[in-house]
């Protein structure tokens, strides 16, 4: 049986672009051609999706397989590391926030987006 807090905390699932599309393509298949194709199509789905922040957030905090928030695992991985160790100062206040804080949901999701779209190093 599902608790309250965690039904809660996947209400935004019902919102998601995804809704509606074959689960089978945001799981790519082994096939390298095959699961380019797949990846760039689960990719689109993501691009127009109101909830691609959450459910980023989502699948780097509970390491989901698959294709989430328009990443996959490896991009996924590349984004935990980043977060575990220290942004700088500038960068945090680029997107609005005090070094050392992150108060909310919001605020998290501002420096995921910022770390997606830093050069990786």
């Amino acid at each position: 049986m599902f608790s309250s807090d965690s039904i809660r905390a996947t209400a935004w699932m019902s919102l998601g672009a995804c809704r509606g599309e074959d689960p089978e393509l945001f799981f790519p298949a082994a096939a390298a051609s095959t699961a380019r194709d797949q990846m760039t199509a689960a990719k689109a789905v993501c691009q127009r999706c109101s909830v691609r922040g959450t459910c980023l957030s989502y699948a780097v905090t509970t390491a989901q397989d698959g294709i989430w928030g328009g990443t996959t695992s490896e991009e996924r991985r590349v984004l935990a590391v980043r977060s575990r160790k220290r942004l700088p100062a500038a960068a945090l206040r680029a997107v609005g926030l005090e070094p050392g804080r992150f108060p909310n949901e919001r605020s998290q999701r501002a420096v995921t987006t910022s770390l997606l779209r830093a050069p990786v190093s």
